[in-house]
């Protein structure tokens, strides 16, 4: 995961003019638009460092849960007044349901197998509220994965100066991620280097795991930054 860069993740996303405003504010839409439950908890799951959660925070209750402790413990020192967790997406049990579920930025992809996406479709479900919503930004199908491409982002400030490179490749329907890091602060240059691999999911099995856990799923193609959502609306009792 972002182990190694949780500390910079900020600062390289920014850089990437990343827009979580907009994005919190179209999930806030959305949300409003398919909720049919009373009250307004929202867990944000795969909540990275927590920005979506903080913004989030303007219109619910929020609580942020993820795999990497270190993005756990940086977004608990960001937001001191939002819980968050440690835990699986496949497996986490945090004990109550929510009114609204989101996995955004297509960390859905992390669980990198089917049979694992269908895990984390139904333990969401199972955490959220009869009439609840959940809504799952997606990762790249694969007729949509750029096996190849390299791309460079560079970090300018007056603390750090960052150049992250990567490189995209392919692993059946595996897609993996190389990041090379070269970081510059007052102490000197440091390289660092992760692999992320994600799993290649088709928009089927995307539906499939939605209707396998019982959830009735509207699929928008454009979604917060192109790449889809998927909004999955639990029954009312």
């Amino acid at each position: 995961m972002f182990s190694k860069s949780a500390q910079y993740y900020d600062d390289i996303y920014g850089a990437a003019d990343k827009g979580y405003e907009k994005e919190a504010d179209k999930v806030h839409e959305f949300i409003q638009k398919y909720k049919r439950t009373d009250n307004n908890h929202l867990l944000d799951v795969a909540c990275g460092t927590g920005i979506h959660a903080g913004l989030l925070s303007r219109h619910y209750k929020v609580e942020g849960l993820d795999l990497d402790k270190n993005m756990v413990k940086i977004a608990k020192k960001k937001f001191p007044n939002i819980s968050f967790y440690q835990g699986d997406m496949t497996t986490f049990d945090l004990g109550r349901q929510f009114d609204a579920i989101t996995c955004l930025f297509s960390s859905i992809g992390y669980v990198k197998t089917r049979s694992n996406l269908h895990k984390a479709i139904r333990n969401m479900n199972r955490h959220l509220l009869p009439g609840g919503v959940l809504i799952v930004e997606p990762w790249f199908t694969p007729e949509q994965w750029p096996p190849g491409r390299v791309y460079a982002l560079q970090v300018e400030k007056p603390e750090v100066k960052i150049i992250r490179m990567s490189h995209g490749g392919q692993k059946g329907k595996v897609s993996v991620l190389e990041f090379q890091y070269l970081i510059g602060t007052a102490k000197g240059i440091e390289h660092q280097a992760e692999i992320h691999t994600l799993g290649l999911f088709t928009h089927e099995e995307y539906l499939n795991a939605f209707r396998s856990a019982n959830l009735k799923v509207t699929h928008y193609k454009k979604g917060l930054t192109g790449r889809g959502l998927y909004i999955g609306r639990k029954a009312v009792r």
